[in-house]
């Protein structure tokens, strides 16, 4: 049963119809969207914690979101600390398994034995893995190398496989990190030349800084791709599409917790930070002051560097759809996961 409350005010329809309609084709494969179910967790779940949100919650999002578009999805596992991961895949099959459109990378920690990963890729639908930093055996999330959540095993294995792996990166300054930097160029181009890295939010770029300083050496990199998931800068848009190739570009939301919120991803300098409206305490004394959903930011975000980039209808297709569904292996003639 779906239980993520869908929240779409006046003004989101009118940011839709008037800004975002004409812009966003009529095909979406989102590379970066999430299942969610307390019942995964062990015992009571965490408290604060989001409503569950099953397949027919993302199709209810994306129904009301993204009027008469045929939705494809790449939903990757929930890296929520304490979660029980074998009964949050076993959730995940359950809930895609025949579904038209749908492929997904599973949640891994360190934890996690390889043998039960093989059997899990066994699945057709399960094109990847999905590591996450919160899982980092050295306890410090915010300033851990690739190595230390997605140890080298499962990178060996991932790379014997030719898998997909989606990577939130760590430390300060993202991509621009030079441990990151450097792990990456050894890993595409010398130990594991044949996992095909996704890296989500514009590489860990929610400001200017981090792409603008790591695009140039990450282009040169191969089996390097980006998902445009929660970010509603446009300035990380402009440097990856007017330097990067656009056919390694993927549209991701990250809903429906991270992104299906009146706010943004605030950037202040290098910082950045996730601002929930409707938390708030700003006030709007000389204007209408009333946030739309971050979704919406993205999407104009990405409207804007699209239109200083002086991208094509196709280019701009391919970021929406055809890029993550040609490297996905889903075809048009799959279908569509809301048809």
């Amino acid at each position: 049963m779906s239980q993520a409350r869908i929240e779409y005010r006046e003004t989101d329809r009118q940011i839709w119809e008037e800004e975002l309609d004409d812009f966003v084709p009529e095909r979406i494969l989102d590379a970066h969207i999430h299942c969610y179910w307390r019942s995964n967790f062990p015992g009571d779940p965490p408290k604060h914690e989001r409503a569950d949100a099953d397949l027919q919650t993302l199709n209810q999002w994306a129904a009301t979101l993204y009027p008469a578009r045929k939705m494809q999805y790449l939903i990757l596992g929930t890296p929520h600390p304490g979660i029980d991961v074998a009964r949050h895949v076993e959730s995940v099959r359950q809930e895609i398994e025949g579904v038209p459109g749908i492929r997904h990378h599973r949640v891994v920690t360190p934890a996690c034995k390889i043998e039960d990963i093989e059997r899990d890729l066994q699945n057709p639908q399960f094109t990847g893995l999905k590591p996450y930093r919160t899982f980092s055996v050295t306890g410090d999330i915010a300033e851990c190398r690739i190595h230390e959540f997605f140890p080298h095993e499962q990178m060996e294995f991932a790379n014997e496989h030719g898998l997909w792996v989606t990577m939130h990166l760590s430390r300060f300054h993202g991509c621009a990190d030079q441990h990151n930097l450097d792990d990456l160029e050894q890993y595409t181009t010398q130990r594991y030349p044949n996992i095909k890295w996704l890296l989500a939010h514009c590489a860990r770029s929610f400001t200017y800084w981090p792409i603008q300083h790591a695009v140039e050496r990450l282009r040169e990199m191969p089996n390097i791709h980006y998902d445009t998931s929660a970010v509603t800068d446009v300035r990380p848009y402009v440097t990856l599409l007017t330097q990067e190739n656009t056919q390694r570009i993927f549209w991701g939301s990250d809903g429906v917790a991270a992104a299906f919120f009146h706010g943004q991803y605030v950037a202040q300098g290098r910082a950045w930070q996730h601002y929930d409206a409707d938390e708030g305490q700003l006030q709007y004394p000389h204007c209408d002051g009333r946030p739309i959903l971050a979704v919406y930011e993205q999407l104009l975000a990405l409207k804007f560097a699209a239109q200083m980039a002086e991208l094509s209808g196709d280019q701009i297709e391919g970021i929406f759809w055809r890029n993550a569904a040609t490297a996905l292996g889903i075809g048009e003639k799959e279908g569509a996961a809301n048809e």
